[in-house]
């Protein structure tokens, strides 16, 4: 019985530890304070990395990714800016991030949160690194 339980802690730990993005990230995500449009190109949210493993992500490979209810996840675009100029994506930087050409992302999901997601190329595997809620002006 008592072995019975064991092998039960040990694999609840090891599902949970399965699930982690990493550990090595923290994101922040800011809405744009213009609203939604009918068309395509809006102002979507600025990513801040609040923590990033030691020696950051590489700036190539990055990919953000949107999630909205009962949708596949939208691979948004977004403009990096290294604040420190050190060529990898690391605390303090910030990734800005607007729609494609595309109206994937109308005003109806205005006021509704979504969640976003950063991926970085770790050991040439996408590796999520950090995630947060978004929240699109009305």
């Amino acid at each position: 019985m008592k072995l019975a339980a064991l092998l039960s802690l040990v694999a609840v730990s090891l599902a949970a530890l399965s699930g982690c993005s990493g550990g090595d990230g923290e994101i922040a995500v800011d809405a744009a304070t213009s609203a939604l449009t009918a068309e395509g190109n809006d102002e979507l949210f600025t990513i801040r990395i609040v923590e990033a493993r030691e020696g950051g992500y590489a700036l190539s490979g990055l990919v953000v990714k949107a999630i909205v209810d009962g949708k596949d996840p939208l691979v948004v675009s977004c403009a990096t800016s290294d604040a420190n100029g050190n060529g990898v994506l690391d605390k303090d930087d910030k990734l800005t991030c607007k729609e494609s050409g595309t109206n994937d992302f109308d005003a109806s999901l205005a006021g509704k949160e979504i969640d976003v997601e950063l991926y970085a190329t770790i050991e040439e595997k996408e590796t999520k690194v950090g995630a947060a809620s978004w929240t699109p002006a009305k």
